[in-house]
């Protein structure tokens, strides 16, 4: 039986660029690289969580809508760790693609610079067995509504920035 996602292997249109958003934005650490071709990055507790590969030259420009991929969802700790990353990606001109309570946790889904969707997740139990034992009492159903509801980002956002800051 397999245990858990090992790392996510992207191809990207200009890696230079991606690995710069990568460092930037999400924080990770370059662990081996071959420049040009591949970058292995890590969040800090494995040999790399991304592996980041130059695309080749005849492959296409990157499309969002398409059978395949969703997203690509990272537990950042907490809702000041989302939100810390969010502004660092706000501040490199980055806008949000959706903000989602999804009951188990809040989504802040963000493009990187090859157009994949991740997600900023913040789980709001202190445990996987516990939010798990939440669903069946969900209201309305789970069956009824398995993804959650939009929240207003840009609200909670600046409410976010003011306890930072102190106002």
């Amino acid at each position: 039986m397999a245990k858990f996602v090992t790392h996510i292997a992207l191809y990207c249109k200009d890696l230079e660029r991606s690995v710069e958003w990568y460092q930037s934005v999400l924080g990770l650490k370059i662990m081996a690289e071959s420049k040009g071709k591949f970058t292995g990055m890590t969040f800090g507790e494995k040999h790399h969580d991304f592996a980041l590969v130059q695309a080749p030259p005849d492959f296409g420009d990157p499309v969002v809508k398409k059978a395949g991929l969703y997203h690509i969802s990272i537990d950042t700790g907490s809702r000041d760790n989302s939100f810390e990353i969010y502004d660092r990606f706000v501040k490199q001109g980055g806008t949000v693609d959706k903000a989602i309570n999804h009951r188990v946790g809040y989504g802040i889904y963000i493009r990187d610079p090859d157009l994949n969707l991740i997600e900023l997740w913040d789980e709001l139990y202190k445990s996987y067995e516990e939010a798990n034992a939440t669903i069946p009492h969900f209201d309305p159903p789970f069956s009824e509504n398995p993804i959650g509801w939009p929240f207003d980002i840009d609200t909670a956002y600046e409410e976010w920035k003011s306890r930072r800051d102190g106002k």
